[in-house]
């Protein structure tokens, strides 16, 4: 039920959302005209063979522009197993709004599991990760109006009956007279909702939001009570992270971020959501100012189940998810790909990179060559592997000699960087080349051919590229990525092992910059693996995810100190986590050498 006094509350927080100036009367008192204005500020190969081709048939970029993995500010190779990174202005404090996923997540672990959400405005992914492109964009006028949609069914199924309200309040008042347990519902959801105490000024607008509301014809407390959830739900404290710093003395004046500020970032980095109240009861005693505080609540917080989202998010990020649900085959070539099929690649892979972080915790690089997956029955019949037996996915090792090994044989990645007929190994090969190897090909020059015609029906794939190479506009940015997507050529578009192409014999050899040579993708993989640059660009990679910006120059000495403890680690990707959540450079505005 949608009472009109409501509607016109609504409507003045949405132009108070969209005017700079005003949106101070939303925000606690320090946060300024100049951050809201910041946070307000908006923020590739040849042509012929992923913009053209790729462009027809399937996304050959995340959106954005950018490579899944990589992008615009993606680091290079600098001197062996150490990345030079690009430079850039010093960091700024930015309000970071919040990612299609963290809403969701955040709504559900407030309102409840069950609670319906319709869709919000889509992200913008800068560098790889919408954690980026998140803190550079501001919310769009007809954003706004999703975002109402979404939370007002989310609160009328939340709030339908006193048992569901139960359990997302504190407490569920009795009528609009009981001002304590309003008082005590509203403050309780509200710290959750805004990440810190709602000021007394909040407190009471949201409560007389309760009693007009609930004191109406035909209404009561609970649908009072509804109407400011919903309106706390609408607010720039909810949908954006405040994270501003404030000057700390001890620290020579430098800008840190508060323990409530803290605890936003452990949640959004973390758990993709709102805190606990346990984290929040730690940025109450101002705990959260201390490395070794905050590390201590990471490890507490990256063991519970909530985590799984935030690394599942993030792989699926970090190599381009998207382009898998995107990615249209041929029917008539590839009969037996179906949208099943292409589901359980998508949970095969998120399951060897959730097993290998907060399970096994091993080596992370491993997985670049490992024989283990998980696969359920339908997988691994369409994989050509020995029946599974049991139902769900269950871990299987692959042979010893199967040519299929490592994330690079998921059928996930194999099929989102393929085309609806063929193969693009310029695709797959700029696509390795940046999620694994940081490097960054540059924007195609203008007026590119398309692919040239081939009087031979039989030509490869290889032998065209070959052609197109000869190119001089073309072969600078080719000559990255062509030798490296050649070493997947053993895989056709679908994710399936084959040996020839228009009958001949498949040419799977490459070479990295290193001078490793490979035949084949289980050896490309373990090329990836052994580079000396790889552990340094995962690093990297953690390390702008979570920071929520491109690393530069300045993040080198840190990103350098980072890689060295990933490296003494053994590759631990949990350690890793814990490592970049303590260290000053996110418990800062500005990176240090201090790391």
């Amino acid at each position: 039920m949608k009472h009109e006094r409501y509607s016109v509350f609504a409507k003045q927080l949405h132009r108070q959302r969209l005017a700079g100036g005003r949106l101070r009367t939303l925000l606690p008192k320090r946060v300024g005209v100049a951050a809201v204005v910041a946070c307000c500020a908006l923020g590739a190969a040849c042509t012929a063979e992923i913009d053209g081709s790729m462009g027809q048939h399937g996304s050959g970029a995340s959106p954005g522009g950018s490579t899944p993995g990589g992008g615009s500010g993606t680091p290079t190779p600098g001197a062996p197993g150490e990345l030079s990174l690009p430079g850039g202005d010093a960091p700024v404090a930015r309000m970071h709004k919040l990612t299609a996923s963290e809403f969701a997540n955040s709504v559900h672990d407030l309102l409840g599991s069950d609670a319906p959400l319709g869709p919000v405005e889509p992200d913008s992914i800068v560098g790889g990760f919408s954690a980026i492109g998140a803190s550079t964009v501001a919310m769009s006028p007809a954003g706004v109006g999703l975002y109402e949609t979404a939370t007002g069914a989310a609160t009328d199924y939340a709030f339908s009956d006193a048992t569901r309200a139960g359990k997302v309040l504190s407490c569920v008042p009795q009528g609009t007279s009981d001002s304590a347990c309003i008082t005590k519902a509203l403050s309780a959801f509200g710290r959750r909702a805004f990440r810190r105490p709602l000021t007394d000024a909040e407190v009471t607008r949201f409560s007389t939001l309760v009693t007009t509301i609930g004191n109406g014809a035909s209404s009561n407390v609970l649908i009072g009570m509804r109407h400011a959830v919903w309106a706390v739900l609408q607010s720039p404290s909810f949908l954006y992270r405040v994270e501003l710093g404030v000057a700390s003395p001890a620290d020579g004046g430098a800008l840190k971020y508060t323990s409530w500020e803290m605890a936003s970032r452990l949640a959004g980095v973390l758990w993709n959501s709102v805190p606990d109240d346990t984290l929040l009861d730690a940025a109450a005693q101002d705990s959260l100012s201390g490395a070794d505080a905050v590390r201590a609540q990471a490890q507490r917080m990256l063991a519970a189940p909530q985590a799984q989202r935030a690394v599942t998010s993030f792989g699926d990020e970090l190599y381009g998810l998207q382009l898998l649900d995107e990615a249209t085959k041929d029917p008539t070539l590839f009969p037996t790909f179906t949208d099943a099929i292409r589901g359980d690649m998508r949970q095969e892979l998120e399951q060897r990179i959730d097993d290998m972080v907060l399970t096994s915790k091993g080596d992370f690089l491993s997985l670049y060559d490992s024989r283990s997956t998980f696969v359920n029955k339908e997988l691994a019949a369409y994989y050509g592997l020995p029946a599974v037996t049991a139902d769900g996915f269950q871990r299987v090792d692959l042979p010893s000699d199967s040519p299929r090994a490592g994330l690079l044989g998921a059928g996930a990645i194999l099929v989102a960087y393929g085309l609806p007929q063929r193969n693009s190994p310029t695709a797959r090969g700029k696509f390795v080349a940046s999620a694994f190897l940081c490097k960054d090909v540059p924007p195609p020059p203008p007026n590119v051919p398309q692919l040239p015609a081939m009087t031979d029906a039989t030509a490869t794939m290889r032998e065209r590229m070959t052609v197109h190479r000869a190119s001089a506009s073309c072969a600078s940015c080719h000559a990255i990525m062509d030798p490296i997507g050649f070493g997947m050529d053993d895989f056709d578009s679908a994710g399936l092992h084959r040996t020839t192409e228009n009958g001949k014999p498949v040419d799977a050899t490459g070479t990295l910059d290193d001078g490793a040579s490979f035949d084949g993708l289980a050896q490309l993989g373990t090329a990836l693996r052994k580079d000396p640059i790889a552990g340094a660009c995962f690093v990297s990679k953690v390390y702008a995810n979570a920071l929520g910006r491109i690393a530069i120059d300045l993040d080198e000495p840190a990103v350098s100190a980072l890689a060295k403890q990933f490296a003494t680690s053994g590759n631990h990707a949990d350690e890793l986590l814990l490592d970049v959540l303590s260290s000053n450079s996110f418990r800062f505005v500005l990176p240090s050498k201090g790391n």
